[in-house]
């Protein structure tokens, strides 16, 4: 399958396999790659919920089911939704600043306690890393200062998507038994509201929680740059890579498999913005890597301004707008560091960027598509609150508007 992906194939016509936390194994990712090669793929999708996406013709949709399943890999076909990748921000250690207590075992464990997937969106994140959205879930869990315990938002789609504080604080071990909970609750009973969950939790479910007068402080560090090969200290590195048009290479990605099996990188990151990071890299393994990277052809620097976009996958129209938005603001030279950016050609609420491009469902003259500007409030892409910059903007005007945005951005910006 390969050519223009809006007449390839569509949405109905992707497997999506459930990554845990964004975090895979060389082992599994190659077992992965191998069901897409069977597929007739020479490529893989990433998806915003850190999941692995690639497209399968029905005619031989039971064969990759059989082989996925055969090998233990969760995943779904179709634009079905049945359930969901749970989010974590593991893949942030190292990189951002990070929640002393919160470590990558404490991630695993947490992940392990998962033995269930989910019929509602899960995050697990740190707030203190700017990597990761943490409002993004149904259930989103995000950690406290007092060590091994976390905060929870609850996002009800039927309650208009306005987040819910639970009154307590939860403790790790307990964050998958609640989060079944909500979860049967809410599908009973989707219009269920935070009163409702918490009435007769006590009958069906012991939990571990403590009253906390904190408030929980939203990050406010810059969006960060998480491309190339980068120190961790003196013996370690991690490796980023972004590709633009989110077709990440077969080939390559199982070279990079087998040499993490061979280095001792036990796993690969996937992010929520269409790109993937290894860490753990031995300095003195540093060539073996650079070397690949040549042998395969792979940039691993691209612009900044590249970097800092949410695009839907298969989304082509979203794709063409944002290479020329792209192109236009290099030409003008000017700097986006610390900004993010959606495109929304079709209605969706569940924003995580700083600025968000939305087309508008009506046509203005000629027929040509016209564009709303927001902004989060402060500029903080974890901020639920939007405001409206502009309105009915011709697609020539864009890029004049996203420079006064970023002019806008820098004027404010307060640590």
């Amino acid at each position: 399958m390969t050519g223009d992906l809006s007449v390839t194939y569509d949405r109905n016509q992707l497997v999506r396999v459930f990554v845990k936390g964004g975090m895979i194994t060389p082992q599994i990712f190659m077992t992965v790659l191998e069901a897409s090669e069977m597929a007739g793929n020479y490529f893989v999708h990433f998806g915003s919920r850190e999941d692995i996406l690639f497209p399968v013709e029905p005619s031989i949709l039971p064969r990759i089911e059989k082989y996925l399943t055969t090998h233990h890999v969760d995943f779904e076909y179709g634009k079905r939704d049945a359930y969901q990748n749970i989010v974590s921000s593991a893949i942030a250690l190292d990189i951002t600043a990070n929640t002393s207590w919160l470590n990558l075992d404490k991630y695993l464990s947490i992940l392990k306690s998962f033995d269930f997937t989910p019929r509602l969106k899960i995050n697990i994140t740190d707030p203190k890393q700017s990597m990761v959205p943490l409002f993004t879930g149904h259930l989103n869990y995000i950690a406290a200062e007092r060590a091994d315990y976390w905060y929870l938002y609850i996002r009800n789609e039927h309650n208009r998507n306005r987040l819910e504080k639970w009154p307590t604080l939860i403790r790790s071990a307990d964050l998958s038994k609640l989060s079944r909970y909500v979860e049967n609750r809410l599908v009973k009973s989707p219009k269920s509201l935070l009163a409702d969950l918490i009435v007769g939790l006590a009958e069906y479910l012991k939990i571990d929680s403590i009253v906390s007068k904190v408030e929980l402080r939203l990050p406010n560090s810059l969006f960060p740059y998480y491309e190339g090969l980068n120190n961790v200290d003196e013996s370690l590195l991690w490796l980023g890579l972004y590709w633009r048009n989110n077709e990440f290479d077969i080939a390559f990605l199982r070279k990079a498999c087998q040499l993490c099996m061979q280095t001792g990188p036990a796993y690969i990151y996937i992010s929520p913005w269409k790109s993937f990071v290894v860490k753990g890299i031995n300095a003195a393994d540093q060539l073996s890597w650079e070397k690949l990277m040549g042998q395969m052809g792979i940039n691993m620097r691209h612009s900044s301004l590249e970097l800092n976009w949410h695009i839907p996958v298969l989304d082509e129209e979203a794709l063409l707008l944002k290479r020329y938005l792209v192109q236009e603001l290099d030409q003008q030279d000017i700097s986006t560091h610390g900004l993010t950016y959606t495109i929304e050609t079709t209605e969706d609420k569940l924003w995580f960027t700083s600025i968000v491009i939305q087309k508008s469902t009506e046509q203005h003259h000629h027929h040509q598509p016209v564009y709303h500007l927001l902004y989060a409030k402060e500029f903080n892409p974890n901020s639920t609150v939007y405001y409206s910059y502009a309105k009915m903007v011709h697609k020539e005007i864009l890029p004049a508007m996203l420079i006064e945005l970023s002019k806008l951005y820098y004027k404010t910006l307060k640590f």
